[in-house]
């Protein structure tokens, strides 16, 4: 096997001549990001919507929890988040077949066009059906974004900072959970009208427009170019991503076009083999599958959702005032950035089975901590109870931000084979939304009626999947995406020769874990 060390590029295009110390696969991945920022800023945009009071005028919708129409309300605030999430879920599985289909960057535009048009719908809803269709086109151009997102930036970053460049993913998705937090806030001094919630709204489709227009000069993945034949492109783009001044022939550009060749030989021998299904019919495969679904499901079930899209609620039955919600939901997602992005600059050094491992303890113990100081408060209304709730609340998103989410996304697609890359992927992520269509959908009404006694489910998860991810999760860190392949049982892994002037082989190696 071979392992690779990739080099930084030398040459650059126009559109990136403003970040010019960044190599060319680094601003690729910024300039696509804004993906992963429609993404975030679709999950969150909620959070600051139920917290405006022109929302649920503008809606028809009562307000006040001890009117006789409440009950109505949380139905529907239940439902805008339900139907997000099922639409995201749908959504994640049809990007992972267009991304095969039409290609990584097309499936991009495709995404935005769907997002602006859901998030014009939901800006201009001037009903409780209309918000609620708006909700569903957004969740299903956010769940297309969220699985075809991590695939591109895995493949066209090199092993040794894939954990970094995968990572940007979860660390944009944080940008915009604290775009939307800060936008809403900012907005809610405008309390007399509709603005208050429809301009934060309209922002959702700023972003899906800067993908858009971003589609346009990001290169296509070259593994991508290279399963459709189209290798003298690919050989290009991999020249462009990965050159070195001292390789002026770019042999090493060469020789990593000849290792995805043979991979993807051996890849598509076995779809010849095994047929379309093989991701469930192959044990290797539907081993990754497994552990792919798992982890992302996982995510949710410790509650991360739960807590954000119900933030404003949960802090107001803290006490705090309406402002003082906003403001803290606002800081919330913004330590929550600044963690995720701390989180992946340390992602590959660290490892990303260790880095799983210790978010998911530091997140189980802090939110029992911010469970048991919730249950106090309920009791006797401390203000000292109250403070002290959020403030392990602040520190159970540290743990979540810097070392589960950051580190998710990059596993839950470089696990998987090229060929199968978009569509396991898709699959792993397509658990995200499915799972909170569950727990987030349930939650206004848990919320009322059961209320701290609800996070007690997210603690006794959060432990199941620790316990899973300790036997079940390998190490990947620093590794080709074509060498993860021998990590997950008996397998045919393809190798690239030496010599960049030598034709590529492929070589069997038989490897059981």
């Amino acid at each position: 096997m071979e392992t690779y060390s990739f080099y930084n590029v030398s040459v650059s295009l126009p559109l990136y001549t403003m970040i010019s110390d960044l190599n060319l696969s680094k601003k690729v991945v910024l300039f696509a990001a804004f993906g992963s920022l429609f993404t975030g800023y679709s999950l969150a945009i909620i959070v600051q919507t139920v917290g405006q009071p022109t929302w649920y005028k503008s809606l028809h919708l009562q307000s006040v929890t001890t009117a006789p129409g409440y009950s109505h309300t949380t139905s529907i605030v239940g439902a805008s988040n339900g139907v997000f999430f099922a639409g995201g879920t749908l959504g994640c599985l049809l990007g992972g077949w267009l991304g095969d289909r039409v290609g990584r960057v097309n499936g991009f535009k495709i995404a935005a066009t769907v997002g602006i048009i859901g998030s014009a719908i939901q800006t201009g809803a001037v009903n409780q059906a209309m918000w609620l269709v708006g909700r569903v086109i957004t969740g299903f151009a956010a769940g297309q974004t969220m699985a075809a997102m991590p695939t591109y930036f895995s493949e066209v970053s090199p092993p040794h900072s894939r954990g970094l460049m995968a990572g940007a993913h979860g660390s944009f998705i944080n940008i915009g959970f604290a775009l939307a937090g800060w936008i809403g806030f900012g907005s809610f001094f405008d309390s007399h009208s509709s603005f208050a919630w429809r301009f934060p709204n309209a922002v959702l489709g700023l972003w899906g427009i800067c993908l858009l227009i971003g589609s346009f000069f990001v290169p296509e993945s070259p593994r991508w170019l290279v399963s459709k034949g189209q290798d003298e492109k690919a050989l290009e783009i991999l020249c462009k991503l990965h050159h070195d001044p001292a390789d002026v022939e770019d042999h090493f550009a060469h020789r990593e076009l000849r290792f995805i060749k043979s991979q993807l030989e051996v890849d598509f021998a076995l779809i010849t083999e095994h047929g379309q299904w093989q991701l469930f019919t192959i044990p290797t495969y539907r081993r990754r599958s497994i552990l792919g679904f798992v982890l992302m499901m996982g995510g949710q079930n410790i509650g991360v959702l739960v807590i954000n899209n119900y933030n404003t609620l949960l802090y107001e039955s803290l006490g705090l005032s309406n402002t003082q919600a906003l403001v803290v939901s606002a800081a919330y997602n913004t330590w929550a950035a600044i963690a995720n992005m701390g989180g992946a600059t340390v992602s590959d050094r660290l490892g990303r089975r260790k880095a799983l491992l210790i978010g998911y303890a530091g997140c189980i113990v802090m939110f029992i901590i911010a469970t048991g100081l919730i249950a106090k408060f309920s009791e006797n209304n401390s203000k000292h109870y109250a403070a002290a709730a959020v403030t392990f609340l602040f520190l159970y998103v540290f743990f979540y931000g810097a070392f589960i989410d950051v580190n998710q996304y990059t596993v839950a697609t470089e696990i998987f084979p090229s060929h199968l890359r978009s569509q396991g992927s898709s699959y792993s992520l397509a658990a995200f939304f499915l799972t909170d269509v569950l727990w987030v959908d349930l939650a206004a009404t848990a919320q009322a009626t059961i209320g701290w006694k609800y996070y007690l489910v997210f603690v006794c998860l959060g432990i199941v999947h620790f316990v899973h991810l300790w036997f079940k999760l390998p190490e990947t860190s620093g590794l080709a995406l074509e060498e993860i392949d021998a990590l997950f049982g008996k397998e045919k892994i393809a190798t690239a020769n030496e010599e960049p002037g030598e034709k590529g082989a492929i070589v069997e190696e038989e490897r059981a874990v």
